[in-house]
């Protein structure tokens, strides 16, 4: 049994990965719990401020599901939960798209950002792929956007299936996480999926800064000891 444990695990090893990765563990992390307050904040705000209009009641909001449990029409919930999901992909989608390019406003705040895994910008297609099928959906356990979709779901067709479905989700994203660990490339299963990867700024901006400072100040430079010399 161990040596077919053993053989499985170097045969998932060959297959990923292992090119190392610029952005460590901490400001990952960082990155994700910023993306997970402030994408959650805005992501669950059209659901509050409904909740809040119809039933005229200034308790927590709960989930989709409340509206029909006090008696009010599912469709309040149906709608609360597409103007949620709007919301989370202006912030997964359009921010890093047409804003902070590559970068949520979390990633932006940490210092890194996503691009291909061929080093070019990250486009639309890639955004849609990475976060909306890769982490909204396939893994689903990560962002609370995910829970919008599984709760909508099941209004729509009348048939419960948020419970299992965040169980396979949380299945998938703990692979993720272990994928992010283990290997050197830092690279989830979204970002496979995706082709792409993370990347610092911190660095590269700096540079191109430096190097555009350099070619301001040495005309200068020439043309001062050109003067002192007349």
């Amino acid at each position: 049994m161990s040596s077919k444990l053993t053989s499985l695990y170097f045969k998932l090893y060959s297959i990923t990965d292992h090119t190392p990765c610029d952005v460590d563990h901490p400001k990952r992390i960082w990155g994700y719990i910023l993306d997970w307050v402030i994408g959650g904040i805005l992501t669950g705000l059209p659901a509050v401020f409904m909740y809040g209009g119809v039933t005229g009641r200034n308790d927590m909001f709960s989930d989709l599901y409340v509206f029909q449990a006090l008696g009010f029409s599912k469709s309040y919930g149906v709608i609360a939960g597409i103007l949620c999901i709007l919301c989370a992909m202006f912030y997964y989608i359009y921010v890093p798209l047409k804003i902070y390019p590559g970068q949520t406003l979390g990633k932006h705040l940490a210092g890194f950002k996503i691009v291909k895994k061929n080093n070019e910008p990250v486009d639309l297609k890639t955004l849609v792929v990475r976060q909306v099928l890769g982490i909204f959906l396939i893994e689903g356990a990560a962002l609370i956007v995910s829970n919008y979709i599984r709760q909508l779901i099941s209004l729509s067709f009348n048939f419960y299936v948020d419970y299992h479905l965040a169980l396979i989700g949380m299945v998938i994203t703990l692979i993720s996480v272990i994928l992010v660990i283990k290997t050197d490339s830092h690279r989830a299963l979204h970002d496979y999926l995706a082709k792409t990867k993370l990347v610092l700024v911190e660095a590269k901006e700096s540079d191109a800064t430096s190097s555009t400072t350099k070619e301001k100040v040495t005309p200068k430079y020439k043309n001062n000891k050109k003067s002192k010399k007349r």
